[in-house]
């Protein structure tokens, strides 16, 4: 899927998926590419796990080795949900855009990300459907970080309630690899 070899290293990975998703991205390749993109999210997160690549938990892989050692998990944050759309993380919004991407990665293929407008877009299954979760994340006056989730399906017109993959999102932001072991 990926049109790299079993020879080819985490390098030709990521370079081969960064090209292809660029391709297939709705706004250059219409709404049509969404689905083709999901699956190559799929690839790129096994090849990824397979080869200790950087997009999954921070790891990189030695050069023609797997990895003997790995990042130690990010502390625990504190979330939760305010509203079937919104989650509040009691991080700053830089922090919380950092962890909140990770855990992304968990639960989903990440397709966009914009840090100067702190959004990002996973395209996600959810009731055997393709959905785009989209996150815009503001600051909160009394502190922390509110992320803005919007889910739109893929496959046809009328989009569920966000709430259950906005959970998923919280929890996978509390998953043990995310947080320190007790």
């Amino acid at each position: 899927m990926l049109g790299v070899g079993p020879d080819d290293g985490w390098d030709a990975v990521r370079l081969a998926y960064r090209r292809l998703i660029r391709e297939l991205h709705p706004d250059k390749a219409g709404p049509g590419a969404t689905a083709r993109a999901a699956e190559l999210n799929e690839a790129y997160g096994v090849l990824s796990l397979a080869l200790g690549g950087t997009s999954m938990r921070g790891r990189r892989p030695m050069p023609g080795r797997r990895p003997t050692t790995t990042t130690p998990p990010s502390p625990r944050i504190a979330a939760h949900l305010d509203g079937p759309d919104r989650l509040v993380v009691d991080a700053p919004p830089d922090e919380a855009f950092t962890r909140l991407l990770e855990a992304a990665h968990a639960i989903g293929g990440v397709s966009y990300v914009d840090r100067s407008c702190a959004i990002f877009e996973v395209v996600v299954r959810h009731e055997g459907e393709a959905h785009s979760l989209v996150v815009t994340l503001q600051p909160r006056e009394a502190g922390g970080t509110e992320a803005y989730c919007t889910l739109e399906s893929i496959e046809r017109v009328n989009s569920p309630s966000p709430e259950p993959v906005v959970r998923q999102l919280a929890d996978a932001l509390h998953s043990p690899w995310l947080s320190p072991p007790h």
